[in-house]
């Protein structure tokens, strides 16, 4: 099928992203091998990328085509069906007979795709943990810049790559102003108070962490819940890589659990990594945990705002003593009549 590789080709030249040659593939490094089995050398894979599907048949194959064409090449897909009815699951099977990944159908499907993603964690072989949802597009290094990080720091847990929003086949403007390097957990925290640097399809996450972290926070939010294990990632560990090389396309048209006004009903999920996690960092980390969530309460508001929905609960948990100037013009534009937020809301952009 050759349609969505001309896709990905036309991104590319259209907007300006990355080559492939940012990365080198680590492939010859990172064969790990378990014993013999009938004489034959068995490989472990370096790293295990989950695939939740619930009814992506418009967007499935083209997802699928961007990591059997990745350059890295040791690693193993484990998709995990959710009860889908739309062709997904047959197609899924197709994939499985020809040996290109591992399929799982739970017995009872969970509300969403965190369920699906734990489930899919469990069942890998490798030492690593990619998430990939399969409404987007992954770049030819996605992998191999993981790859390329564990080789030169094995004692981290966390590996970041930029993303890039996507809206109608045209990039976004990125807003993060973030080097490729080593971020201790003080940068870590600040740099997300600023900016949403992690993305799903963006990180790779040794597994016996995310274990440890008791994975994600499945039936417990209707949305939001990403951010709370990331966020709550990053006060577990005590320094993450972040590379700012673009490798992962996050299509914004395909995202419907955004677009639905009832997940919006609670306050954000973050708020509860605050109760969990600040009274075991030092006072400088909690100051920048209490702005990162204050960053996203505020957004959270201001969507709800915008939909003509209650935000007394949302203001209530607002840490004043950590707000940054930007968070306190968000604040003012919660209390603007609506005749005049739409122009402070584009002025501010």
């Amino acid at each position: 099928m050759l349609w969505p590789w001309v896709l990905v080709f036309r991104f590319k030249k259209v907007t300006g992203l990355p080559s492939v040659k940012h990365c080198s593939a680590t492939c010859s490094r990172s064969n790990h091998t378990i014993g013999a089995m009938n004489g034959e050398v068995v490989k472990v894979p370096l790293i295990s990328v989950v695939v939740p599907v619930y009814n992506k048949i418009s967007t499935l194959s083209a997802s699928l085509e961007c990591l059997y064409q990745q350059t890295f090449r040791n690693f193993e897909i484990i998709a995990v069906d959710d009860g889908s009815s739309d062709g997904s699951l047959e197609l899924l099977k197709r994939h499985e007979r020809a040996g290109r990944l591992r399929l799982y159908r739970p017995a009872t499907p969970g509300p969403g795709g965190h369920a699906a993603r734990n489930h899919g964690a469990e069942q890998a072989k490798a030492e690593w943990l990619v998430f990939f949802d399969v409404d987007d597009l992954l770049l030819f290094d996605h992998l191999s810049c993981f790859a390329d990080g564990i080789a030169r720091y094995p004692e981290i847990e966390l590996f970041i790559n930029a993303y890039q929003k996507m809206k109608e086949h045209q990039r976004l403007p990125r807003s993060e102003q973030i080097q490729s390097g080593v971020l201790e957990r003080y940068d870590a925290l600040m740099a997300f108070a600023r900016y949403d640097f992690i993305h799903m399809n963006g990180a790779c996450l040794r597994r016996d962490r995310f274990k440890a972290l008791g994975g994600f926070p499945a039936e417990r939010y209707r949305r939001g819940g990403d951010i709370y294990f990331w966020l709550k990632t990053l006060c577990n560990l005590e320094t993450i890589y972040y590379n700012n090389v673009v490798t992962s396309l996050w299509q914004l048209e395909h995202s419907g659990i955004t677009h639905d006004r009832n997940n919006l009903a609670n306050i954000h999920p973050c708020v509860d990594v605050l109760s969990e996690c600040e009274n075991n960092l030092p006072w400088r980390e909690r100051r920048q945990l209490r702005a990162a969530v204050n960053r996203k309460v505020l957004s959270w508001a201001l969507e709800k705002k915008r939909l003509g929905q209650s935000i007394r609960r949302d203001l209530a948990s607002i840490r004043c003593s950590s707000m940054r100037l930007r968070h306190w013009l968000h604040m003012a534009m919660l209390l603007v009549p609506y005749p005049y937020y739409d122009k402070l809301k584009k002025w501010l952009k």
